[in-house]
């Protein structure tokens, strides 16, 4: 029988050398990680429960294996040794999860802010499972000395009659590892797979769950991922085309219709300026014609919202431009000369009848509301839309407009500079708008936008000059306005902080 000759490796001189650590340095590591964990306390950080494991369990059961190993020359096999170095390798174990825990929750936090898309569940779960892994390699094999090469065998075996059992369960968490090496979609961004199309909530180790737009969770697994063509709206940008086909009467110009297309396509909100909107015919024949029109977005979940709102510009910025849509194929036209030379009379009248709707307008004489409504033309806004678009969006649509509200209502505001809206005045039928607040000014610009479909009765900016020039009357009102409206614009701008000069 041989006998196993244990080997000290301490002398005297190195016993001295433990005892100086475990009595001088030990209580000195103790204070310094008490102060470090008050400071973080004091800061409401999140590692602080870390350090207080590590000045609790750590560093106490650290202290004591190496006592018995140095001090008292025990060897590693000894039940006491293998019993602290147990505890020591869970205590750490549990610190290590903690700092993990707490760093995988401010990475997520970060994404958050950043409104980027949080790392999958499933990578995150990947360090966990190491961690484990390797304390418990610590444990079985190091401390107390198992042979792993029999377990690993018997596991082998197990999880080979495991896999043929459940292959098509270790088929998905395969593919859960293939989306997370190759990243074709990430959480928060829209993807289509077939015929879903949805928003990417999360990859766990089985399945990804899908939100599609009638608010349902579906949930696929990773098996069917792995082989679907998925198509990606957020990569390699978020920016995304939105494509919209329009058929227009076949007797408007193509660079009149377009010029309508792209108006409409301008005032839609949430349409990038850059990439520019862009108009294209797709097909001639009569008696339409059909164009695409093409607008950019930058989050595809909005896509939905900004097509119906461009549709339904069309339609406004068509009867605003007289550029009409498909009619019927065939129109029967019964002509009558009186009727029809009445009929062309009509708008001229009812035009004259719209503007002395105003109580500022209806006091000027015959002549004058004649004069305003020969150089007047009636205009259709849809609710939300600027009713001052023919200042910028490139149409010739004249200098300035004098402009009455003939129904609905609407909201005469301006843009702050800290890029919030406020309200000057709510407009109803019969109040003037145009020659009031046209220019732009230092501290913010004006504009009026329909609270309701409205109805506006615009009038040439030159000839509403010379009649305001001609009733002084009618100019001491609208200045009367004016002065009001700038008042409360001053009042706007000197709460929000910059200041504001010029006429309103």
């Amino acid at each position: 029988m041989h006998t196993r000759e244990r080997i000290d490796p301490m002398n005297g001189s190195t016993e001295v050398i433990w005892a100086a650590i475990l009595i001088v340095g030990v209580p000195l590591v103790v204070v310094l990680f008490g102060e470090v964990a008050e400071r973080l306390r004091q800061r409401d950080s999140p590692y602080a429960s870390a350090v207080a494991l590590v000045r609790t369990w750590v560093l106490p059961l650290g202290v004591a294996y190496l006592g018995v190993r140095a001090l008292l020359a025990l060897d590693a096999d000894r039940p006491v040794s293998r019993v602290l170095a147990s505890a020591l390798i869970v205590a750490a174990s549990l610190t290590a999860m903690v700092v993990l825990r707490v760093v995988i929750a401010r990475s997520t936090r970060r994404a958050d802010e950043e409104r980027r898309a949080r790392p999958p569940q499933l990578l995150l779960a990947i360090p966990r499972v190491l961690l484990v892994g390797v304390a418990l390699w610590l444990l079985l094999s190091v401390v107390w000395g198992v042979a792993l090469s029999g377990a690993l065998a018997a596991l082998g075996l197990t999880s080979l009659i495991v896999s043929l059992a459940l292959s098509s369960t270790l088929s998905g968490l395969a593919s859960g590892f293939l989306l997370l090496a190759d990243q074709p979609f990430r959480p928060g961004e829209w993807i289509q797979v077939d015929d879903l199309e949805g928003q990417v909530v999360d990859i766990n180790w089985r399945t990804t769950r899908i939100c599609n737009r009638n608010g349902d969770l579906v949930v696929i697994p990773n098996s069917s991922l792995a082989t679907a063509t998925i198509v990606n709206y957020d990569q390699p940008s978020r920016v995304h085309r939105v494509t919209l086909r329009v058929q227009v009467a076949f007797s408007n110009a193509p660079n009149r219709a377009i010029e309508m297309l792209m108006a409409a396509a301008r005032s839609t909100p949430g349409v990038l300026t850059e990439p520019a909107p862009d108009v294209k015919v797709i097909a001639v024949d009569d008696p339409l014609m059909e164009y695409e029109v093409q607008v950019w977005v930058d989050d595809h979940g909005t896509t939905p919202r900004v097509r119906s709102d461009l549709a339904g510009l069309i339609w406004y910025w068509s009867e605003r431009l007289d550029v009409p849509l498909p009619s019927p194929a065939q129109d029967l036209y019964l002509w009558d000369g009186p009727t029809t030379a009445a009929a062309e009379l009509a708008p001229a009248h009812e035009l004259r009848a719209h503007l002395a709707d105003s109580p500022m307008l209806q006091a000027l004489p015959e002549r004058e509301l004649d004069l305003l409504a020969a150089a007047a033309h009636r205009v259709r806004y849809a609710a939300g839309e600027t009713l001052d678009h023919g200042l910028d969006s490139g149409l010739d649509r004249g200098h300035h407009r004098l402009c009455v509200l003939h129904t609905g209502r609407a909201r005469l505001v301006i843009d702050l500079a800290d890029g919030t809206r406020a309200t000057v005045a709510e407009l109803a039928r019969g109040d003037l708008f145009g020659l009031l607040h046209h220019e732009r000014n230092a501290g913010g610009t004006t504009t009026v936008v329909a609270m309701t479909d409205c109805d506006v009765v615009e009038v040439d900016g030159a000839t509403a000059d010379i009649v305001v020039g001609r009733n002084p009357a009618l100019a001491d009102a609208m200045t009367h306005l004016a002065s009001a409206r700038r008042r409360r614009v001053d009042v706007l701008l000197t709460e929000s902080g910059p200041t504001w000069s010029g006429p309103t």
